[in-house]
């Protein structure tokens, strides 16, 4: 179930919307837009780059922080910030130091509140709704930014912080053959590697959903960070009730807060063989700015072992 469609409902609506699940065929009336050029953006192209709409879809759009570091003999390291629920744009700043310091360069996809349709203000969390593969979507706004910079892109690091940390956990059940490293900042919501439930509760029809299946071999293979605030306790906001999509007993529902239910995450992930680090800063709430230092820390430390 899918915000209380069946996956099939989610399915068709995909189809009509021009979008196979098991593919991406946009056919947006608005059109898609030619192939943009750097020399389009210059002399934005380094620092802070303008936001530039998805050549697949204009409703959506993606910005950069390339560093003076970032050569262009050389593909740069590339590190994918996934914004809050409130579209907070303190990432690509937060970073910026991180990013000099290591020549990554900085993407930071928008997913804007209604973009998709009346109510859509959660979609980008679960991946698919509203006729959108949100995956799918990222996917090419890093295909789109690595035609225009000598980018890293086989393989990216990947953070997001509560709403963002559902999406990238979400992504790393989804496409952890992309990721060389992921971290997860206090989600209020997660999708447990569990075959008795249904999307986004769990992987029970994974392949109804992205076409492909569900590999705990890959998953495996990637370093997981999981960060949140000792006092990050507060449900109001995050409370799942019977029906809803997510809601699973002990784990999305009622009274289960973010660092239980990352707890959960970890367990389940160390279960399957991954390498996770739980990292609980003492002293601070829901608060994403505050988990940067923890953040580039141990992408410092896992990045350098390749």
């Amino acid at each position: 179930m899918f915000g209380g469609y069946s996956v099939k409902a989610v399915s068709q609506a995909i189809v009509v919307a021009g979008r196979d699940p098991r593919g991406w065929k946009p056919v947006w009336s608005c059109g898609k837009r030619g192939a943009m050029k750097r020399a389009d953006i210059h002399p934005y192209d380094t620092g802070f780059t303008p936001w530039v709409t998805s050549r697949h879809d204009p409703r959506f759009c993606w910005s950069l922080y390339v560093p003076k570091s970032a050569s262009d003999d050389t593909p740069a390291p590339l590190l994918v910030l996934v914004h809050d629920v409130l579209r907070n744009d303190y990432f690509r700043r937060g970073y910026r130091d991180y990013a000099e310091r290591t020549g990554t360069v900085l993407l930071t996809p928008l997913f804007p509140l209604g973009a998709a349709g009346p109510g859509d203000l959660h979609g980008f969390k679960e991946l698919v709704g509203h006729g959108l593969r949100y995956d799918l979507l990222l996917l090419d706004m890093i295909d789109e930014a690595a035609a225009m910079w000598n980018l890293q892109t086989e393989r990216f690091a990947i953070h997001g912080y509560s709403a963002g940390g559902q999406c990238v956990h979400r992504f790393l059940l989804v496409h952890p053959d992309r990721i060389s490293a992921a971290s997860v900042g206090a989600p209020g919501s997660i999708t447990l590697p569990d075959e008795s439930r249904p999307w986004p509760a769990g992987v029970q029809d994974f392949e109804a959903c992205f076409g492909k299946s569900f590999d705990p071999a890959a998953l495996a293979n990637v370093p997981v960070h999981l960060v949140i605030g000792a006092d990050d306790t507060d449900v109001k906001g995050i409370t799942r009730k019977p029906g809803d999509a997510a809601y699973a007993p002990g784990v999305n529902d009622e009274t289960t807060n973010r660092p239980a239910k990352l707890r959960k995450f970890d367990a389940a992930l160390r279960a399957l063989g991954c390498t996770t680090r739980h990292e609980v800063v003492e002293g601070v709430g829901h608060n994403g700015k505050a988990m940067i230092p923890s953040v580039t820390a141990w992408l410092d430390e896992v990045l350098a072992k390749g």
